[in-house]
């Protein structure tokens, strides 16, 4: 049995195809197609409403003095993991209460059709989105993740559905699954005091706070659950997505 194999985590989802690279080149080759001939900037990934949530979030926090302004300064101020369309940047970059150069904000994907997709769109979206960077990155290379953080890490990590994604794929790299490299990467990325934003589908509050504060190593420390749009169903009530702001320990 592997290592892999030997912890499969409590939280292990089913594999699925969305769990892979082809998979998600392909969505984005097809968006990519249809914001050159229709200049359609595609799907939001959890809608609307998520995007809006996790900005709103962040401008409460700029407003209240919860984050660090010094740290905003600076180069490494706002990362998204997984950005597709650049949406949330966007959001971001738009947003008078957010108060970070767009240059300081880069958003990181493994498909390079993401990548054109968000650098297209920014150049047509409002004065200066053009600035905000986008890379091709995989957070399953550590030689990746360690350039990626540099010597500070990020102020700010966000992740809108990044997470659900890696954790649809089940087969170890290195001996070590997918998710677990995912959450060891945050924690390199993510700078001490910063905060790690997440909207998540696939996994509850109780399982997010476990995997990135309560299980052994856990680096973080749960800062706000940001309250999203509850449904009732057969008398039980529950929630289609899960926002939870994290903060690193020092």
């Amino acid at each position: 049995m592997s290592k892999a194999e030997a912890s499969v985590p409590a939280d292990a989802l089913p594999e699925s195809k969305l769990g892979t690279k082809t998979h998600w080149d392909g969505v984005y080759e097809r968006e990519l197609n249809n914001w050159e001939d229709h200049r359609d900037e595609g799907e939001v990934w959890f809608g609307e409403e998520a995007v809006e949530r996790m900005a709103t979030y962040l401008e409460r926090a700029f407003e209240d003095e919860e984050l660090d302004v010094v740290l905003l300064q600076g180069p490494q101020a706002i990362l998204d993991l997984g950005m597709g369309n650049g949406h949330l940047l966007f959001a971001l970059h738009e947003s008078p209460d957010v108060d970070v150069e767009p240059a300081s904000m880069l958003g990181i994907d493994y498909s390079p059709a993401s990548v054109s997709l968000a650098q297209r769109i920014g150049r047509e979206k409002a004065e200066g989105s053009e600035e905000v960077r986008f890379e091709q990155v995989d957070l399953m290379s550590a030689d990746a993740v360690n350039r990626l953080a540099g010597e500070t890490g990020w102020a700010i990590v966000c992740d809108k559905g990044t997470l659900d994604a890696i954790a649809l794929s089940s087969q170890p790299i290195n001996d070590i699954l997918p998710v677990d490299l995912y959450t060891e990467a945050v924690g390199k990325l993510t700078r001490p005091d910063g905060i790690f934003l997440i909207t998540s589908c696939n996994f509850t509050k109780d399982e997010l706070i476990r995997r990135f504060s309560e299980r052994e190593g856990g680096l973080f420390d749960v800062e706000k659950v940001v309250p999203a749009p509850t449904f009732t169903f057969g008398g039980q009530t529950g929630q289609s997505t899960t926002t939870i702001a994290f903060r690193r320990r020092k």
